[in-house]
């Protein structure tokens, strides 16, 4: 079984395509997914916190829901489908709140983007909401312009969270360094920005996060091709990149038979490293019982 989305370019707006339109929501129906119950690595805890965190930060910077509202959803949302979920997976053993245990990350992550797009589905631009030191404790927050409206959010809060993880990443994270590759020139060929992917997804399979995770297909743009040794489109040209076993593997099927936003952090981590290489980039993923599979085009 598996399902097909496909996701905005970095510096245009949304667009439909296929069954999945540029919200990185499905169209169609897909169904529940089943558990995963193959063995899957042991996720390094600081990275599966920064990236939870990122996210969650990113949802704080644009101001669309109260965080103290987005906190109680979130633990609902938990509360409602924990017991189903660990039914789903037994006879293993999940322990709540064990970040580095895949089972529960998959879920938690689900979780995290499922109350995302609940809140994305009714933004607010004013509202108030719980600040300790503040009189009252409460402030009135109002959504900046720059966000680019309602329509704007879903793409905006993507970039917003790769951009922080991807910073955590290249900068360290709470004393953890993880060498990730500075941005490349906007000139660097195609090949060259899949290498700096394959250096980030590296990454993410040495903490946990996949079994596996490899760029292959790397090819220039069929129009650039006897034109790219002279630097007129170098970057324009595609790829493709699989992750094996990853630990959003099962939400990431749960969140698109909801319609909902993905739990696609390497995507989001992919794209920032592109667009701070100045490339303008798509892409297609498609979900498989054991894979995540990307294709990707730059232009």
């Amino acid at each position: 079984m598996h399902s097909v989305l496909s996701t905005p370019t970095a510096c245009q707006e949304a667009r439909a395509g296929g069954v999945f339109n540029g919200s990185w929501r499905l169209l169609g129906t897909p169904t529940q997914p089943e558990p995963v119950l193959f063995p899957r690595k042991t996720l390094d805890q600081r990275f599966a916190v920064l990236l939870l965190n990122s996210m969650y930060e990113a949802v704080d910077s644009l101001d669309f829901i109260p965080m103290d509202e987005f906190q109680v959803r979130f633990w609902k949302l938990r509360q409602s489908e924990y017991e189903a979920y660990t039914l789903q997976c037994s006879p293993a053993v999940i322990q709540q709140g064990d970040l580095t245990n895949p089972a529960y990350f998959d879920f938690i992550s689900f979780a995290q983007l499922g109350t995302v797009s609940a809140a994305l589905d009714r933004p607010r631009s004013i509202f108030q909401e719980f600040c300790e030191e503040c009189d009252h404790q409460l402030r009135t927050v109002v959504r900046s312009a720059d966000t680019g409206g309602d329509a704007a959010l879903p793409t905006r809060l993507q970039r917003e969270a790769g951009d922080r993880i991807y910073s955590g990443l290249l900068q360290g994270f709470r004393g953890e360094q993880f060498g990730a590759p500075p941005p490349l020139p906007a000139s660097a060929p195609v090949a060259e920005l899949a290498a700096g992917v394959q250096s980030l997804l590296r990454i993410f399979a040495s903490r946990g996060y996949a079994l596996d995770a490899r760029v292959s297909d790397v090819a220039p743009a069929r129009s650039c091709a006897s034109v790219e040794r002279h630097g007129a489109c170098p970057s324009a040209g595609t790829f493709s990149v699989r992750l094996e076993g990853p630990a959003t593997l099962w939400g990431m099927g749960a969140l698109a038979s909801r319609r909902a936003m993905l739990n696609a952090y390497d995507a989001m981590v992919t794209e920032a490293f592109l667009r701070r290489s100045g490339c303008s980039a798509s892409y297609e993923l498609r979900r498989t019982d054991t894979a995540i599979e990307q294709r990707w085009v730059l232009v």
